[in-house]
C-alpha cells in the first residue's frame, strides 16, 4: 500500500434507492445565465404530460425590476389580450410572466443519478428522465388568431343578411369515404412528424403543484431518496468473487491494437475474416454490388470450400452474364424508402430487377427505354445504372464486368438454375410493370459479350440427341472432378448460341434456349427437342426413378399445404425449391412439364376442368388447376363435392354450395364444416366463391 500511487483512503457502502426511481427528473436550463436562479415561489402554474415527458412552467416576471422594459411589456400584453377585453393570458395589462417549455433529452437516465450521504453510506437513485427548459413564445400566436377572428366576425356581420336568404335553399353535400389503409401506409403515417406532434397535442395536461426545497412535503419526498429494506436485493452478490468481477469487467475478445481510421463505406478484410461464411459473402456483395466468382473466392478466407461459397452466394445475389450481382431486396430492405426520393423500397427493387434482367439479355441497354418502363425518379434510376454499368458514347450503358465464360462452363447446373429463376422473375415483372409484347427484347440481336457473336446453327434431331448425351456425360465428370474447368467436349453446343431445330409439322423452325435443361418454365418441349432433357433421363428417355420419386414427394408436399394449385403456380414453387437446393441435387437435373403433371396425379390430385370465362387472360398453365380432395379426414366428402361443382361453374354462390352438399351427403355436414372446407380451397369476392388462384382480376 505504501508503494501504491492511488491508495484507498476510505470505503463507503453504496445502496440503490428505488423510492423515486420512476418519478425523478432532472431539469436543465441551457439558456439561463449561471447566476440567475428561478425562485420556486414565482412559479404560478405547472403542467406535465407523463407519457411524452412534456413540462410547462409559468414563471412570474419582476415588473418592478430596473431591467424591465415597461413599454415593451404593455405592447406585448396589448397584442396578445387586446384592448378593453378581459385578460386571457396575462394577469394584468403588462407582460408579467413567461412560459418555459421542455424538450426531451435523448438517453438521459443512463448518465445521471442523485446521491445522498447518510451515516457514511451513499444512496443512489437513478434519474428517470431529463428535460431542458426553454422560453416558449406560443402566446404571441394568439395575437394573430385574435386579429383573424375579428376580421372573420366583421365579414360575417356584413354578409349576415344575404346568408339568411340562402339558408332556405338546399345545398348538395359530397360524401367521401376514406380509402382502406395498408400496413405499410399505416406504419409510414405513424412514423411521420405530423402524427407524432398530433399524439403529443392529444395527451391531456396534468396540473402540478410546485413545492420548495424546504418544508414538510419536501422533507417527506427527500426521505424516499434513501434506500429502504425492501429495496435491497443482493441475489447477484451471492456469486463467487471472480464471477462477479467478470460481470463488472467482461473480458474483451477484440484486438485492442491501434487500428487506422477507415471510411464508413470501406470494409476491413481483417474484420471480415472474423465473420461466418454467410456474413462474409453478404458483406462483400453488399459493398461491391457485383463481382465475379473468382474475385469472391480471392477475398474470402483461404481454404474455403467453393461449393459452400456457391451455395451461399445464391442466397444474396443473382447471376448476370456469368457474374454475381447482389439482390435488390438486400440493398433496399422491405418497409424502407429510397434515400434520394423517398420512393418505397418495393418499387425500387422492382425497377432494379428489371434493369438486371435486361442485362441478362443485352450487353448494352439504353437508359431512356428502361426509364419509361420502370417509372422511377431520376435519382433512383441514376443510382441503379451506376451500380451495374458504365456509360459508353453512342452505345448506351454497358454492363460493368466482362462476361465470365469460365464460370458458365464450369458450373452449367448453376447457370441453368439461375436462368430458370430469371424466367420466373421476368414473368412476375411483366405483370407488375404491365409490359406489352413489344416491350420484350428479342434475343440474338446483339452479342452478350464483345467479340462473341451469336450464331444460328441448324442441328438435326439425331445430332441433338448425341449432343445432349455428351453434355450429360460431361456434367457427370464435372461432379466427380470439381477441378475441371471446361466441358471437355468440343462437340457441345456453345451456351451463347441459338439452336434452331429442323422444321416442325407446321413447316416453321422453332427456337430452343441455349440452356439445355431450361424447358421448365418455357412450356412443353417442341417436337424433336425432347432429347435435350437427357440429363434427367436414362438412355430410353424416361426420367429416373429417383427423380420421379422426388418430384412426387414435392408435389404431395405442396398440395397438402395449398390444397389447390395451378400448373403455373406449381412451376413457380418448383423454381423456388431449386434455388434452395445445393448444386447436383436430383431436381436440378431437369423436370419436364409432362413429368410434373404426372407426378401431380400420382400425389393424389384431381384436375378441375374449370369453365373459364371467355374474356379471361389466364395462360394455359394457369388454366390447368389441380386440387387435393382426399386427406383421410372427415371433410373428404364435403371437399370432393365442392371441388366437383367447379367443373360446372367458374364461380359459385354460398347458398348453392350448401344446398348441393346437403343433397349429396345428407345431414352429416353442418355449416361449420362447409365453412372450413371453403376457406381451405376457395376465396371469396363479394357474394361469389372462386377456387384459389383462379381470380385473376
Amino acid at each position: 500500500m505504501a508503494e501504491d500511487d492511488d491508495p484507498v483512503v476510505d470505503e463507503v457502502d453504496v445502496f440503490l434507492a428505488k423510492g423515486l426511481a420512476e418519478n425523478l427528473y432532472l431539469f436543465q436550463y441551457p439558456l439561463r445565465p449561471a447566476g440567475v436562479i428561478h425562485d420556486p415561489a414565482k412559479v404560478q402554474a405547472a403542467r406535465f404530460k407523463p407519457h411524452h415527458k412534456k413540462v410547462e412552467l409559468e414563471v412570474g416576471i419582476d415588473t418592478q425590476s430596473r431591467q424591465y422594459a415597461w413599454s415593451k411589456g404593455e405592447q406585448i400584453a396589448l397584442n396578445v389580450d387586446g384592448k378593453g377585453q378581459e385578460a386571457s393570458h396575462f394577469g394584468s395589462d403588462v407582460m408579467d410572466k413567461q412560459v418555459l417549455a421542455s424538450t426531451t433529452v435523448p438517453n438521459p437516465a443512463s448518465c445521471y443519478a442523485v446521491g445522498m450521504v447518510r451515516d457514511g453510506e451513499l444512496h443512489l437513485t437513478p434519474v428517470h428522465g431529463a428535460v431542458q427548459m426553454r422560453p416558449s413564445y406560443n402566446y404571441l400566436d394568439k395575437a394573430d388568431v385574435r386579429m383573424k377572428e375579428a376580421a372573420a366576425a366583421m365579414a360575417a356581420d356584413a354578409g349576415e343578411s344575404s346568408q339568411d336568404e340562402e339558408e332556405d335553399n338546399p345545398r348538395a353535400v359530397t360524401v367521401r369515404f376514406a380509402r382502406p389503409e395498408t400496413d405499410e401506409t399505416k406504419a409510414r403515417r405513424m412514423a411521420s412528424y405530423q402524427y407524432i406532434e398530433q399524439q403529443v397535442a392529444d395527451e391531456q395536461w396534468v396540473s402540478c403543484t410546485v413545492h420548495g426545497d424546504k418544508g414538510p412535503f419536501a422533507e417527506k419526498e427527500r426521505q424516499l431518496l434513501y434506500s429502504r429494506a425492501t429495496d435491497f436485493d443482493a441475489s447477484h452478490l451471492t456469486r463467487p468473487p471472480k464471477e462477479y468481477l467478470s460481470m463488472l469487467l467482461p473480458e474483451t475478445t477484440e484486438d485492442n491494437s491501434e487500428k487506422p481510421a477507415m471510411p464508413s463505406n470501406v470494409l476491413s478484410l481483417s474484420q471480415l475474416k472474423n465473420l461466418s461464411l454467410g456474413d462474409q459473402v453478404k458483406a462483400l456483395m453488399t459493398n461491391a454490388k457485383m463481382m465475379s466468382f473468382s474475385q469472391l473466392l480471392a477475398l474470402l478466407t483461404s481454404g474455403v470450400d467453393p461449393t459452400a461459397v456457391l451455395r451461399t452466394v445464391q442466397q444474396v445475389a443473382m447471376l448476370v452474364q456469368g457474374n454475381w450481382v447482389v439482390k435488390s431486396d438486400i440493398l433496399y430492405p422491405k418497409d424502407t424508402c429510397s434515400p434520394h426520393s423517398g420512393t418505397p423500397a418495393e418499387l425500387v427493387c422492382r425497377g432494379r430487377d428489371y434493369v438486371m434482367w435486361r442485362f441478362t439479355q443485352f450487353r448494352f441497354i439504353v437508359r431512356k427505354e428502361v426509364t419509361s418502363i420502370i417509372k422511377l425518379p431520376h435519382e433512383d434510376v441514376k443510382e441503379i445504372f451506376e451500380q451495374l454499368a458504365v456509360v459508353r458514347v453512342n452505345k448506351g450503358w454497358e454492363f460493368l464486368l466482362p462476361h465470365d465464360q469460365d464460370f458458365v462452363d464450369r458450373y452449367p447446373d448453376v447457370v441453368q438454375r439461375q436462368q430458370m429463376l430469371w424466367d420466373a422473375k421476368y414473368s412476375q415483372l411483366s405483370k407488375l410493370l404491365k409490359l406489352a409484347k413489344g416491350d420484350t427484347p428479342k434475343k440474338g440481336k446483339e452479342p452478350i459479350h464483345p467479340g462473341q457473336e451469336k450464331e444460328s446453327v441448324v442441328v438435326s434431331g439425331q445430332e441433338r440427341v448425341k449432343t445432349a448425351r455428351q453434355r450429360a456425360r460431361s456434367r457427370s465428370q464435372q461432379h466427380n472432378d470439381p477441378s475441371s474447368t471446361s466441358l471437355q467436349n468440343s462437340a457441345a453446343l456453345p451456351d451463347a448460341a441459338i439452336v434452331k431445330t429442323e422444321p416442325t409439322d407446321a413447316g416453321e423452325p422453332m427456337d430452343v434456349s441455349s440452356g439445355v435443361d431450361n424447358h421448365l418454365g418455357n412450356g412443353e418441349l417442341p417436337k424433336g427437342a425432347s432429347a435435350l432433357a437427357a440429363s434427367a433421363s436414362d438412355n430410353s428417355g424416361k426420367p429416373s426413378d429417383e427423380l420421379r420419386t422426388e418430384v412426387v414427394r414435392f408435389c404431395s408436399e405442396k398440395l397438402r399445404s395449398n390444397m389447390v394449385l395451378s400448373m403455373s403456380e406449381m412451376k413457380r414453387l418448383l423454381l423456388l425449391r431449386l434455388s434452395q437446393c445445393p448444386p447436383g441435387d436430383v431436381l436440378g437435373t431437369g423436370v419436364s412439364d409432362k413429368l410434373l403433371e404426372q407426378s401431380t396425379f400420382e400425389a393424389g390430385a384431381m384436375q378441375i376442368q374449370l369453365p373459364w370465362p371467355p374474356n379471361s387472360d389466364a395462360t394455359p398453365d394457369q388454366q390447368k388447376v389441380f386440387a387435393l380432395a382426399h386427406l383421410g379426414d372427415k371433410y373428404d366428402k364435403i371437399r370432393e363435392v365442392i371441388l366437383e361443382m367447379f367443373n360446372e361453374s367458374f364461380k359459385l354462390r354460398r347458398n348453392v354450395i350448401n344446398t348441393k352438399v346437403q343433397e349429396a351427403i345428407g345431414q352429416e355436414a353442418n355449416k361449420h364444416d362447409i365453412e372450413k372446407v371453403l376457406r381451405e380451397v376457395c376465396m371469396v369476392k363479394g357474394s361469389q366463391w372462386y377456387l384459389k388462384g383462379t381470380l385473376t382480376s
